[in-house]
């Protein structure tokens, strides 16, 4: 359905203000397919995302400054974020031998699990992209690369 259709507005100040409003209209829908997925596991989007890092770097350790970098949310504190976390049993934070103003964190076997069940699922998702060609998917991506300059 068309931007126009979906937010009820014919009118924009320029094409670049319509692109703008459709890349957020658009991340808000996605964002609300992954968050149906993910509310059944109790979890939240920034929780799903830093097990998702935790899973990639297993069964290495990081830091919260390693997460922070390559979060999709860039806002949420982190500290508050992991103390949720922990309590839920999702990770485990020990302190570092050689720094110990650093914190290392682990995802453990229970948040290894959520992502297990939660994997197919997600993965459903991706026929939403059937309107999208190969080549037109990497068009979008390389789009959206040179709008972050």
């Amino acid at each position: 359905m068309k931007l126009e259709d979906e937010i009820k507005q014919s009118r924009f100040t320029s094409a670049q203000q319509k692109a703008l409003v459709n890349i957020i209209f658009t991340a808000n829908w996605a964002n609300a397919r992954l968050r149906e997925i993910i509310k059944a596991h109790n979890i939240t989007l920034q929780q799903y995302n830093v097990l998702r890092i935790l899973r990639g770097k297993y069964p290495r350790l990081a830091n919260p400054g390693e997460i922070k970098a390559v979060m999709l949310d860039k806002n949420p504190d982190l500290t508050r974020l992991c103390d949720r976390m922990c309590t839920q049993g999702f990770i485990s934070r020990t302190i570092d031998e050689v720094n110990r103003r650093k914190m290392n964190i682990c995802i453990t076997e229970k948040g290894l699990k959520v992502l297990e069940q939660t994997d197919p699922e997600v993965h459903k998702l991706e026929p939403l992209m059937v309107h999208l060609a190969d080549t037109e998917a990497e068009q979008l991506s390389d789009l959206l690369d040179k709008l972050r300059g």
